[in-house]
């Protein structure tokens, strides 16, 4: 026999779905997956412009990288005139990573300011925390940054000026792993730096690449702009392991009303079942909205949540109704008279 539907738990769950879709995509910053063109542009004289949509990266990792792994030595160089005013915070001018959550070495731009991501011993998996340089670009100037790594000393020059020097632990750079090198962008795409770059060259230990030169980069004329969002598992910060506790309790209330939209409450597997869908849902369109980031790990204790709350359904209802017939109870005699 089917059961009875009831109109508060229903509203009530479209309340919390609204808040869900509220979290999962605010402030709502459309950006499709979609073909682009490529702002990136070649001038006389060589230099690079930058736009909105960069697409300049090495074919895979550098083949440099094992001897800064083993030489712990490292030297990066740029010369960049950034499009002021920024249209996105803390933007890549030049970087080494295999994806968002996991970077070696990354020059970007924050106003005036420039910030240096840095994996080394003691730092997150995306090179955090940051260094950073105040006031080292300003509008219309050429600035030349240069980031020395020697063993477990950093140096960082702007303008032939020391500005940052900064000890690290012993073994640093061997922390760092498989990666391309990036220029104007993320890995993927999604958050372009706009400005001009003259010079962008690598050094480490009997060897030098300009990164500028004709042919040393893939820069297509149009490509997939498809930004990363798909976090990794299992998390790599602190903050992604929160984040998941927060799905996971988010999803109790979530599988507690679904269950309650039904005198008796539905099972807790169909309920559970029922909250995966409505969680895959808003995972897809993750994709469709800026710095938006689903994840396996999300959709698993979104699941386990529902579950939870489906589990906690009847016997709730029975402690708020203490007179009301169970799934399965008969009636008794005297109900029967």
């Amino acid at each position: 026999m089917r059961g009875e539907r009831t109109r508060l738990p229903v509203w009530l769950l479209l309340g919390v779905v609204a808040v869900l879709v509220l979290l999962a995509y605010y402030p709502f910053a459309w950006d499709p997956p979609r073909m682009v063109a490529n702002d990136v542009t070649r001038h006389p004289g060589g230099t690079l412009a930058f736009g909105d949509h960069n697409r300049a990266r090495s074919p895979g990792t550098p083949d440099w990288l094992p001897r800064v792994r083993a030489r712990q030595e490292f030297e990066a160089e740029l010369v960049a005139r950034p499009r002021f005013p920024q249209r996105h915070r803390d933007t890549s001018i030049m970087l080494l990573a295999d994806d968002a959550w996991r970077t070696n070495f990354g020059l970007g731009q924050n106003g005036s300011d420039l910030v240096l991501w840095l994996r080394r011993g003691g730092s997150s998996a995306d090179g955090g925390p940051t260094f950073v340089v105040p006031r080292a670009f300003s509008r219309g100037h050429w600035t030349t940054v240069r980031v020395t790594v020697r063993h477990d000393r950093l140096r960082v020059t702007v303008d032939g000026a020391l500005r940052l020097r900064s000890p690290l632990a012993e073994g640093s750079l061997r922390t760092w792993g498989e990666g391309r090198l990036v220029l104007g962008d993320e890995v993927q795409g999604g958050r372009g730096w706009r400005g001009e770059l003259k010079h962008a060259r690598v050094a480490t230990a009997g060897d030098s690449v300009d990164y500028l030169a004709p042919g040393a980069l893939q820069v297509p004329r149009r490509y997939l702009h498809l930004p990363e969002h798909l976090a990794p598992f299992p998390p790599t910060s602190d903050r992604e392991w929160l984040i998941l506790g927060l799905h996971l309790v988010s999803f109790v209330p979530v599988g507690l009303l679904i269950a309650w939209t039904r005198r008796p409450p539905v099972r807790p597997l169909p309920t559970a079942l029922l909250a995966l869908g409505l969680a895959l849902l808003l995972a897809a369109g993750k994709f469709l909205f800026t710095d938006r980031h689903a994840a396996v790990a999300d959709l698993v204790v979104e699941f386990l949540g529902a579950l939870a709350g489906g589990w906690l359904a009847a016997p709730l209802l029975a402690w708020w109704h203490p007179n009301r017939p169970r799934r399965h109870q008969q009636p008794s005699i005297r109900d029967t008279c």
